[in-house]
């Protein structure tokens, strides 16, 4: 009986060595493929639907299943690290902050305003949260093995074959799938078309438009980090120029006046601010050479100007005029009967239609949501899938209390970035921070004008690349 108990005790020793081995070392090996993978997948994979959602046309996809498995995963790293020091940090409080804001305009829109159904409140707000566990992963991976640039790199990586899928559609009829109404959304195989934008993998051209606007900034700041010129060409050639030509294609005002900001940004913190001004009149004359975003900025500012006259115009033509004696009377023989019969004519007003929905439809309708209840809003998915304002759209969602986490937790961001960039030398931690600093800031700006927070494939990626950043910083300051 001594032999099998003693066999059992070195079968129990070793399960028990495997066992924190792998919680220790496999554990986040396996947490840094999957998320290598998640940021390949999303920006490559096109929105195919696995099933829809009762109710919505909103669709649950492969991503969706990659981030419960990378949840699975963090989650056991998070409690061995213990969960008095998980909330014990600021940045966590302010994301679980903005978990219960989120949280209490749901129960405030299913029980008090009945603005929405309730599975479709908690689907968006199981969403937000879904959107934000990339970034809890990065953060682990980075801050525990420093796998930076080996996440970077896949997603590098990835963009490259998101342009040869744009440059697909473009030359070689490449599919398009495409989200941007119910009957697309079920994964219809569109085709582009010549004058049409470019979507590549991408649920739209304002998504590709977005992505692009977190990625360009830190692909710059990457790329004055290169000494050899031999790596300069490869990464300008393999990354930054096709990027920019998605940017081009997509064709998108107020993302590429972001990108442009977000870049600038960049430039000026990796101390290369000499760049400036020739890349804005590279990017000014790009726009007005190869592409209509050229014509669209002139249209716009076009029908601006003529929206500006022709109200002066009409306010002439109804003011009625005050004469200093009295008006003398035209005979009836003398007027024109052509001139009596033909009514007036008025100029006609121009529209931006974009713009025109915006201003008349989407944010009136966000800020009757918030003046409705100015606390908590109405509920996620209460003013529809799109404001095309995310800070807008957060008042009228999430009211003040839902506003000011969300506002919370990006200025919790961009504390960590600017006193991280203060302090710390040039080295590849210091350039990747100045660039998602850049990339950032462009997007922040881009939200001004889009819902970039909601789209899936931005808000995943830039979740993920803030925890790279913010685990940078924290590896240095262990360091320290």
């Amino acid at each position: 009986m001594l032999k099998p108990f003693n066999q059992y005790n070195r079968y129990a020793h070793m399960a028990n060595w495997a066992s924190r081995y792998w919680e220790g070392h496999n554990l986040l090996s396996a947490l840094k493929y999957c998320l290598a993978a998640l940021l390949i997948v999303v920006p490559l994979y096109p929105k195919f639907p696995i099933f829809n959602v009762p109710g919505t046309y909103v669709a649950i996809r492969a991503e969706d299943f990659l981030i419960s498995l990378i949840a699975l995963l963090w989650l056991p790293i998070m409690l061995r690290r213990g969960v008095k020091a998980f909330l014990k940090d600021k940045f966590n409080q302010a994301i679980l902050i903005f978990f219960a804001a989120g949280l209490l305009s749901s129960l405030s829109s299913i029980l008090l305003t009945r603005t929405a159904p309730p599975h479709i409140v908690f689907l968006h707000w199981a969403r937000r949260i879904e959107y934000i566990i990339p970034f809890f992963a990065a953060l682990e991976v980075v801050r525990s093995i420093n796998k930076a640039r080996f996440l970077t790199s896949g997603l590098f990586f990835a963009t490259f074959f998101v342009f040869a899928f744009g440059w697909g559609q473009v030359y070689a009829n490449f599919p398009v799938i495409s989200t941007q109404n119910e009957e697309y959304s079920k994964g219809l195989a569109l085709r582009w078309v010549p004058g049409a934008r470019l979507h590549s993998t991408f649920a739209g051209h304002y998504d590709l438009a977005a992505f692009l606007v977190i990625l360009l900034p830190i692909s710059a700041a990457l790329f004055w980090h290169y000494k050899k010129l031999k790596n300069k060409i490869i990464f300008l050639l393999f990354s930054v120029l096709p990027s920019f030509w998605l940017m081009l294609r997509a064709e998108s005002r107020v993302s590429f006046a972001s990108f442009i900001f977000g870049v600038c940004v960049s430039l000026w913190l990796v101390k290369k601010k000499v760049f400036i001004i020739p890349f804005i009149v590279f990017c000014v004359l790009s726009a007005v050479l190869f592409t209509n975003l050229g014509v669209r900025y002139r249209n716009s500012l076009q029908t601006y100007w003529q929206r500006i006259t022709n109200s002066q115009k009409i306010n002439f033509h109804l003011v009625t005029p005050v004469h200093a004696q009295e008006r003398l009377e035209i005979p009836e023989r003398t007027r024109s009967k052509q001139t009596e019969d033909k009514p007036q004519q008025f100029p006609s007003i121009f529209e931006d239609r974009s713009t025109a929905i915006r201003l008349n439809v989407e944010w009136p309708r966000a800020l009757r949501a918030f003046f409705k209840n100015p606390l908590l809003g109405t509920g996620y998915s209460s003013i529809t899938l799109a404001t095309d304002n995310d800070y807008l759209r957060a008042l009228g969602e999430t009211g003040l209390v839902g506003t000011l986490a969300l506002l919370l937790v990006i200025l919790r961001i961009l504390q960590k970035l600017i006193t991280y960039i203060k302090n710390s030398s040039s080295s590849w931690s210091h350039v990747y921070v100045c660039g998602f600093t850049g990339g950032m800031a462009g997007l922040l700006l881009n939200a001004t004008f889009i819902d970039v927070f909601e789209a899936s494939k931005v808000a995943i990626i830039f979740w993920a690349l803030a925890g790279i950043a913010v685990g940078l910083i924290e590896r240095k300051n262990n360091e320290a």
